[in-house]
């Protein structure tokens, strides 16, 4: 084969806007001292209350928009029951909620094997996952727990989730839901991609039913209502090669891992931060659009109060770009914020300050090699950093740039994400 394609063939215009560096934008950095988080999310409450949550249930807030923040309580995990013959290997909290009543929701998630050592999770048989919240209606002095999440007809769920609260009362949670080896039954190549279930309670997180499916291939979605209605979100999209794609279809350098060819099926070709939208409640989804360049994701969508829609996101550091009609077109300008911390949420305040929480991470891994999130240069053996599951909560202030410096730059019209012709 003397040529192959990647995704930046098919996207050429993002590529185009990420081969430049970065804007180095303003914030105030904030190392809280608090420990541990990994992907943190933050909510507001309606009385302007922050709230992040720890690994172990921890509750951290802030009640000066975010400059200080302290602990607030630590809340049981209260797993559900583990089916016999399975023993628990891990149980930690993966998101919080804040309703308008002002009850606490911590999202969970176990996993449970049956005790042997099956090397790589994906050939493990006997591998589950359990996922429920814990709500508290006293700021965390009582808990409760709802029953866990069903992923039928797929079988592990779980996810990085930030509950939303609509106009009309209902919650939403997105969880991503995967198919899994079973006895006797193997998981064909073509299903062995990632998907999303919306999850909806209209008793302030009681209860939980199923409402809808995300589009393919997506995880860590962060939904947000307009006030026109409609719904959007910033999406983690991953998708592995099928057996169905073109040949010469290819991973880049930066997600190339494995021992075989760039182009074998399998293998990562995209892992972005994409873009997609709802008008009809949330029942179904456009395909969503890439908007970032590769390996940069775990974001959050954010709307200030003239309707700017600010798309943040990490892996190189927290980075943002913005979109003022409504997520159609973003903007060719992408702003750096700070240069550490892989994953972030973030949240607006009513002045439009923003406020991210990250992890403190500075490096990350690609075969084996610790690379710095900024820049992917090695470090040195023996440097001093944080390194994955350091969990040092950290926090970012910061305020959006004038329309007028954004428009400098200009804007592009991002392309569908299941688009593999290559774009001239």
């Amino acid at each position: 084969m003397t040529h192959i394609h990647t995704w930046a063939d098919l996207h050429p215009q993002v590529f185009k806007v990420f081969r430049q560096s970065p804007i180095e934008w303003p914030c105030e950095q904030i190392d809280t001292g608090l420990s541990s988080v990994y992907q943190p999310t933050v909510v507001k409450g309606s009385d302007g209350k922050l709230f992040t949550a720890g690994t172990e249930g921890q509750i951290f807030h802030s009640q000066d928009s975010g400059r200080n923040w302290t602990l607030l309580t630590q809340a049981p995990p209260l797993p559900p029951e583990i089916p016999e013959g399975l023993t628990r290997r891990s149980c930690s909290n993966t998101g919080i909620g804040v309703t308008e009543r002002g009850t606490l929701l911590l999202v969970w998630c176990m996993a449970a094997n049956d005790s042997g050592d099956h090397g790589e999770n994906s050939f493990d048989e006997s591998y589950h996952t359990f996922t429920w919240m814990t709500r508290s209606e006293d700021r965390g002095q009582t808990w409760q727990a709802t029953e866990p999440f069903d992923p039928s007809p797929y079988d592990v769920i779980g996810d990085q989730a930030t509950p939303v609260q609509l106009r009309d009362g209902r919650l939403m949670v997105p969880l991503a839901v995967q198919s899994w080896v079973r006895p006797g039954r193997a998981v064909p190549e073509k299903e062995k991609f990632f998907r999303s279930f919306i999850f909806s309670s209209d008793d302030d997180g009681r209860s939980w039913a199923k409402f809808s499916q995300f589009t393919d291939h997506s995880v860590e979605p962060s939904l947000l209502e307009l006030s026109s209605g409609e719904l959007v979100a910033s999406i983690r999209y991953q998708r592995n090669k099928a057996p169905e794609d073109p040949p010469d279809l290819a991973t880049d350098a930066r997600l190339y891992s494995g021992t075989g060819a760039p182009t074998d099926v399998g293998c990562q070709l995209f892992q972005h931060s994409a873009f997609s939208s709802s008008v009809d409640g949330g029942k179904t989804w456009e395909t969503p659009k890439i908007v970032t360049g590769s390996a940069q994701q775990s974001g959050s969508i954010l709307r200030l109060s003239d309707e700017t829609l600010i798309l943040t996101f990490g892996r190189y550091g927290q980075r943002f770009m913005l979109s003022y009609d409504s997520g159609r077109t973003w903007s060719r300008s992408v702003y750096q914020l700070f240069r550490c911390g892989q994953y972030a949420r973030s949240v607006v305040l009513d002045d439009d300050t923003i406020v991210t929480v990250h992890d403190s991470r500075e490096t990350w891994r690609l075969r084996g090699q610790r690379l710095r999130c900024y820049d992917n240069s090695p470090v040195p053996p023996g440097e001093d950093v944080d390194d994955w599951g350091s969990g040092r909560l950290g926090v970012l202030r910061w305020k959006a740039p004038s329309r007028k410096k954004v428009e400098k730059d200009g804007f592009f019209s991002p392309r569908n994400a299941d688009n593999l012709e290559a774009s001239d």
